[in-house]
């Protein structure tokens, strides 16, 4: 067969009227007789009877192929330029040869009974034009299949609309977009390439730099540089220089009284008091400076009596239920001894603990050595406030930058000390991890970082929230409860996975001062030996806290009339005066009142709450750029604690329940909504009662099961909790104040069973024109069925006894070998050692390129 009998030649569609199809079939019928000769005539007379049954069979052939057809098109095309190039001896891939036939004529070897293989319209023989009429009528299927291809698409719903953009006025067009990822190039598309690890090997390619680049070492640090330098040489190689290295790290854990400083490999860290002491001379208007009241003098002498009252009679019935002895008349001992009490004179050189007054004003003096200079040299400002966020509410400060200096001026002070023996010029060579309070403010941490990282120069610093911190320091990997109890505030939030819950977070405004100002003020209702003892005075403040530090305690056996004595120190006279003085129920009175908060508004009642508009105005809080509310973090369990809504204070069960079912749909609701405005309104809510209020609220909305793990990992630190007993007294108070129905552990099954039947009935509600009838009735059902269920299981409680059915409350005290005080500080330097720490380091590039958008993604909260 030559070349030109092999071809088949297509031509451009043309509209052709279809009228009659029968006769198009007849012709096709015609072209393939002519095509097969002489036996495919008779074999087709043989078969006579049933043409018309197999044209039927062709029409519906074409039919179902139609769809298959719109994929061969650009096949036939592709075939038909093969075949024109093909050689003769070449074999046709689209020839129909049937079984046994031999230069395309069939045989009769199987027998006449056997019908041979018709060939089909839709493909034409070798050498023979494609009809114009079949050729269209492909089209045609190919375009009806496209319309029922569209159509089931857009019934699924994944139609593709083409975008019509709006044609731009105007000289210049915009561009269309490039897609990256389309070149020749391995942007994202490796390991390396993740956002987090880009700034990788230029931070430790610094670090070598910086090392090779050092100065001399002293003679102490000589054997760390050489195991530094072998093991950089026995890699060779800089990559394996690890970001996290602890030598090179600063952790930083500013705090209400201190700021914990150290390296990241340090077993405890440096305490400097958040202080600052500048020369009475430096300001011409002093009387823009307003010291801080610490008055103990009671203007409702009446209530502070009955708030008294209530906290011995507390006491007392503690003292009956462990059966201890409480003397009747320790209170008349007490005084009649105190009122006779003399002071005795001592030589300055026979005080074991002497204190060297700094009475020269020509200089600032930061830390330790501000707390020593007197108070008529020197106006002493703190930077810092509670929780460890800036303090732009005292009028000490003419300006943002003003307390900014004094920020910088402590941490350049505290690390140019003999303890750390660095430079400024230094500070690009170390790395910063800041330990920030649960609930942060997002200006001042803002403005922290950019301090660091843009004025002072660390290399990077990397953030991470107290309580977090808390649990990577005293090695609690589970569900815990974290109650921080600091000096000025205390807080309480529960940490699960590593994750601080928002919802759970709860500030107290009140701390260990508070304690310190009460049990003063109890001593001088006893007839203190220390006559017109001032607290406002620094000596008068140190003696009012190494005096509790001597004498507080929540241990019963300790409550006795006993004989301790102070040295009263003053920065005027060579001379010191010991005293000696009884105490009796005060020393358990005083820390009682962190569960009697109330009594503390009483101690500021005079105390006018210092605001600064001006630092408040220079330092706004956060907002988001698009609704322009302020996007701090909101806790539900904060604002019911305010409000007088927690569960402890709801004494009806129904309504407990009530609330305990809602409370999902609550914090969905207060997510959506938050509060526009912070309130000023301070929060005095018993410490007993917001442990529970935060617990039961982190449970509820995050699951109910993780009660019984919360109550039984709580976590007590901070400097405030170093009261011997302390966490026995909280546990006890835990369980008093603990409501019954929230305390069972069948309460879990239970709140489970409830809430799945709840649901079940809220999916039966529907809408339409009879909506408010069927809302209606629905609450009244609900309410039946909160009311049937609770009275079953009221029922199942009464004939429960013992405490096997009471979920166990357990307060964790801090490791022994860790102060309190520090371990937050503790789990900061924990994660600066852990590899986690190089995808959370924030450098001054990033922070110049992407601001405070960074944290969104380098942080290990949600931020």
């Amino acid at each position: 067969m030559s070349a030109n009998d092999t071809s088949s030649v297509y031509e451009e569609p043309i509209e052709i009227p279809l009228d009659n199809d029968e006769e198009d079939d007849n012709m096709d019928s015609m072209v393939e007789d002519n095509a097969n000769g002489k036996e495919q005539s008779s074999q087709n007379a043989v078969g006579s009877g049933s043409t018309s049954h197999d044209d039927e069979d062709e029409e519906e052939e074409e039919h179902d192929h139609e769809e298959e057809e719109d994929q061969d098109d650009e096949e036939d095309d592709d075939d038909s330029k093969e075949l024109i190039t093909t050689s003769g001896t070449a074999t046709p891939t689209r020839t129909l040869t049937p079984m046994g036939s031999a230069n395309g004529k069939t045989t009769k070897e199987e027998g006449p009974q056997k019908k041979v293989q018709k060939v089909e319209p839709n493909k034409v023989p070798l050498g023979k034009k494609v009809p114009l009429h079949l050729l269209e009528k492909r089209r045609l299927g190919r375009i009806k299949a496209a319309k029922e291809f569209a159509k089931k698409l857009k019934e699924i719903g994944i139609e593709k609309v083409e975008s019509v953009p709006v044609p731009m006025t105007g000289m210049f067009q915009p561009l269309l977009l490039i897609n990256q990822k389309n070149y020749s190039s391995d942007y994202l598309r490796k390991d390396e390439q993740i956002f987090a690890l880009r700034e990788r090997k230029t931070l430790r390619s610094n670090t070598t730099q910086n090392i090779s680049s050092s100065n001399t070492p002293e003679v102490t640090d000589l054997q760390s540089v050489r195991e530094t330098s072998n093991f950089t040489t026995a890699n060779g190689n800089n990559d394996e220089i690890l970001l996290n290295d602890p030598n090179t790290t600063i952790v930083i854990h500013p705090g209400s009284s201190f700021l914990k400083v150290g390296f990241a490999l340090d077993e405890v860290p440096e305490l400097i008091p958040n202080c600052v002491a500048l020369p009475k001379t430096d300001f011409n208007n002093t009387n823009i400076i307003k010291s801080k009241q610490t008055s103990v003098n009671i203007e409702d002498n009446e209530k502070f009596e009955s708030l008294k009252a209530e906290m011995e009679e507390s006491f007392e019935e503690r003292m009956r239920y462990y059966k201890r002895r409480i003397q009747p008349n320790g209170h008349d001992q007490v005084v009649s001894f105190n009122r006779l009490s003399k002071p005795e004179s001592l030589p300055v050189q026979n005080d074991p603990a002497h204190i060297d007054w700094i009475t020269d004003g020509t200089k600032r003096f930061y830390g330790d050595d501000a707390l020593r200079c007197t108070d008529e040299n020197f106006i002493k400002r703190y930077p810092f406030k509670k929780g460890g966020s800036f303090n732009t509410s005292s009028n000490s400060y003419k300006s943002l930058q003003d307390l900014l200096s004094d920020v910088v001026g402590l941490i350049e002070g505290t690390l140019s000390s003999d303890k750390f023996n660095i430079k400024s010029s230094q500070f690009s060579q170390y790395k910063v991890v800041l330990v920030i309070p649960d609930s942060f403010e997002k200006s001042h941490v803002e403005l922290f970082i950019r301090l660091l990282v843009t004025e002072l120069q660390f290399q990077a610093v990397a953030i991470i929230q107290e309580s977090l911190s808390v649990c990577y320091g005293s090695g609690l990997g589970g569900s815990t409860c974290v109650v921080n109890v600091g000096s000025k505030e205390t807080t309480v939030a529960c940490v699960d996975e590593g994750i601080v819950l928002d919802n759970s977070l709860i500030t107290l405004d009140y701390g260990s001062n508070d304690v310190t100002k009460l049990f003063a003020k109890f001593l001088l209702d006893c007839d203190f030996p220390y006559k017109n003892w001032d607290l406002n005075s620094t000596e008068g403040w140190r003696l009012a806290e190494e005096l509790m530090k001597q004498c507080v305690t929540f241990q019963d056996a300790d409550i006795t009339v006993q004989l301790s004595n102070f040295i009263k120190r003053t920065p005027r006279g060579n001379t010191v005066e010991k005293l000696d003085f009884k105490v009796f129920e005060e020393v358990m009175l005083a820390p009682l009142a962190l569960f009697y908060p109330e009594i503390f508004k009483l101690l500021r009642s005079k105390e006018s709450e210092e605001q600064n508009a001006e630092l408040e105005y220079q330092l706004p809080p956060s907002r988001d750029i698009f609704t322009d509310k302020i996007n701090d973090w909101r806790s539900l369990s904060q604002n019911d604690c305010i409000n007088h809504q927690t569960f402890c204070d709801i004494h009806d069960e129904y309504e407990l329940l009530k609330k305990a079912v809602d409370c999902p749909n609550t914090l969905e609701t207060f997510m959506d909504n938050p509060p526009e405005e912070k309130k000023s309104t301070f929060n005095f809510t018993p410490l007993d009662k917001a442990i529970v209020e935060s617990i039961t609220t982190a449970s509820l909305g995050l699951d109910v099961s993780k009660m019984a793990t919360f109550y039984s990992n709580i976590l007590v630190v901070g400097g405030g909790s170093k009261i011997p007993g302390f966490d026995l007294m909280l546990m006890d108070r835990v369980n008093i104040w603990r409501p019954r129905l929230l305390s069972l552990r069948a309460f879990t099954h239970f709140y489970r069973e409830l809430t799945k039947q709840l649901k079940e009935l809220q999916s039966l509600k529907t809408g339409d024109g009879e909506e408010e009838i069927k809302e209606d009735e629905l609450n009244e059902k609900i309410s039946e069925l909160i009311k049937t269920e609770l009275t079953k299981y009221l029922e199942v409680i009464e004939q429960q006894s013992g405490n096997e059915h009471f979920l166990p409350v357990e307060v964790i005290p801090s490791p022994n070998e860790i102060d309190p005080g520090s371990i937050a500080w503790k789990g900061a330097s924990v994660l600066a050692q852990i590899k986690l720490v190089e995808e959370l380091f924030i450098t001054n590039g990033d922070w110049d390129v992407h601001g405070n958008r960074i944290l969104q993604y380098k942080s290990i909260l949600t931020y």
